[in-house]
């Protein structure tokens, strides 16, 4: 376990149970779903996003805004 730092996790019963029953079933650690998780969680928030640019035809919405929204809501 070179180069990992040791922290604690509280996990209400549930959790602790589903953890442990997770574990007996895959035969991966505690310690290593706890860690995948982690890496899932990330992943999913720290990922290169792309940018969106709103443009229809080469033309930025917002400048259509008037033409796009005629006849909205009637």
């Amino acid at each position: 376990m070179e180069g990992m730092k040791k922290t604690s996790v509280y996990l209400d019963d549930r959790r602790e149970q589903a953890l442990r029953e997770v574990s007996g079933l895959t035969g991966i650690s505690q310690a290593e779903l706890i860690r995948s998780g982690i890496d899932q969680v990330i992943e999913q928030h720290l990922r290169p996003r792309p940018k969106m640019r709103a443009r229809a035809h080469g033309v930025p919405i917002a400048s259509r805004a008037a033409e796009l929204m005629e006849g909205f809501g009637r």
